[in-house]
């Protein structure tokens, strides 16, 4: 599923040059705060000024979102939402983070740090207003640690995507995978269906009502798939559904946002 030598040597990495920045900014996905911090903040940041951006904001439940800033805020950890793809980046930090980072020697240094897919690359070509670090949709495209000159007085230091070598909770790999930041196989996608049909049964069957209106039929997350994939024309020879294809595509719609808002955890659930 991962590669925990890539991870590691980043991590590496990120110690070493962790005395050299003023602060940390770490990017999590807002509609799971909690497990897009699946790495060792504690032990890799120590001391260190921690900043959250929850970014994607604007396909999470705000509801729930307000729930994570003051959840930060009250462990002493400046926490921020943003939507990349709805604010002037620079704006924001000009606003926001810049004036709580703090200066030495005339100057401001900060890490930019997070899992795979949040968001970080494209914050720092927002910020610094042209394509200066890779950018895709696939976990893990920033190859190695980048310094970027932002202005006279600020400096970037970018980094991999970090994440814990081996992930043992079900519940936080299929968190992972249904907001982009872990690839899966199909065993592993069926699995995270399984999860996701259960869980917006639960905290969103307006959205299920949206996709399917006879989804409270089906038994299980198969079937409504079959539903759908027939719905959709999702069609095999002789007019059977095609599964995967459906599965696919509904998980990416739904990361998409084109049902609706979801956040997958609150704060109260890791207490």
């Amino acid at each position: 599923m991962w590669y925990p030598g890539h991870i590691e040597k980043t991590k590496s990495l990120i110690k070493k040059h962790l005395k050299l920045v003023n602060a940390v900014v770490e990017i999590l996905d807002a509609r799971a705060p909690y497990a897009s911090r699946a790495y060792e903040e504690q032990q890799l940041f120590r001391n260190k000024k921690r900043i959250i951006i929850l970014n994607k904001k604007d396909l999470c439940d705000m509801k729930k979102t307000k729930l994570w800033e003051k959840y930060y805020k009250e462990k002493g950890e400046d926490a921020f939402s943003l939507s990349l793809n709805e604010s002037n980046v620079k704006d924001f930090f000009l606003n926001h983070i810049y004036p709580i980072v703090p200066k030495k020697f005339n100057e401001k240094s900060l890490m930019i740090v997070g899992i795979p897919n949040v968001g970080k690359s494209t914050f720092i070509n927002r910020l610094k207003g042209k394509k200066s670090a890779a950018v895709g949709n696939k976990p893990g495209i920033t190859r190695g640690l980048q310094w970027l000159t932002v202005s006279k007085d600020l400096k970037i230091l970018d980094t991999p995507g970090v994440l814990y070598p081996k992930l043992f909770s079900k519940n936080l790999v299929n968190k992972l995978i249904l907001i982009g930041s872990l690839k899966a196989e199909d065993s592993e996608l069926d699995e995270a269906l399984f999860y996701l049909f259960d869980f917006l049964k639960q905290e969103y069957p307006n959205i299920l009502n949206t996709v399917l209106e006879e989804w409270d039929n089906c038994e299980n997350a198969v079937e409504f798939i079959e539903k759908f994939s027939m719905k959709r024309n999702f069609l095999k020879k002789g007019g059977v559904p095609d599964y995967e294809r459906g599965r696919n595509i509904f998980l990416k719609e739904v990361s998409e946002g084109k049902y609706g808002s979801i956040t997958y955890e609150i704060p109260s659930d890791i207490d």
